[in-house]
C-alpha cells in the first residue's frame, strides 16, 4: 500500500467483511512532535474502539489492536514505518453505517525513559468508518 496516497482519516469496508485491515501509520512528524521513540513503541498496549456515529454507542470499545512496522513505499527499500493495525470481525461490520473510530496507545515504562501515558490516534480528529452494504452474501456452513 502507497501510504502517500493513502487518506488516513477515512476508511471503507463492506458489510460481513473482515478486510481490509485498518491501518493507521504513525508517521515521522507526528511521532517527533510527541516525543515518541522506537524504544518507546516496543513496549505498547494499543487498543481500537469504533462508536456509531448516529446513536453514540460504542460498537467495538477498547478491543486489542497490534502496532506494526511497515514498509512505506516499496520503491524506496529503506523507508518504514510504524502504523496501528486492526482487522474487524465478523459481527463487528455486520451492521451498515457510518462510524468514528480511534486508537488509544498506552505506554508502558520500561527501564530508565521514566514516562508513561496513553495518546489517541488520530490526535486531532476521528477516523470516519463507512460500512456499507454488500452486494454478495455470504453464509458460514
Amino acid at each position: 500500500m502507497n501510504y502517500s496516497t493513502f487518506d488516513i482519516n477515512n476508511f471503507f469496508i463492506k458489510k460481513d467483511s473482515t478486510l481490509p485491515e485498518l491501518v493507521y501509520p504513525l508517521i515521522q512528524h507526528t511521532l517527533e512532535q510527541y516525543h515518541i521513540t522506537k524504544e518507546m513503541l516496543e513496549n505498547v498496549a494499543v487498543t481500537f474502539s469504533m462508536i456509531d456515529a448516529e446513536t453514540g454507542l460504542y460498537r467495538i470499545a477498547n478491543v486489542p489492536a497490534s502496532i506494526e512496522y511497515k514498509k512505506l513505499r516499496p520503491e524506496y527499500p529503506d523507508n518504514f514505518l510504524y502504523a496501528l493495525v486492526y482487522r474487524f470481525k465478523l459481527p463487528q461490520t455486520s451492521k451498515a453505517g457510518r462510524y468514528l473510530g480511534e486508537f488509544v496507545v498506552d505506554f508502558i515504562p520500561s527501564g530508565n525513559n521514566g514516562g508513561c501515558g496513553k495518546i489517541k490516534f488520530p490526535v486531532d480528529n476521528v477516523i470516519n468508518i463507512q460500512i456499507s452494504d454488500s452486494i454478495t452474501k455470504t453464509t458460514v456452513i
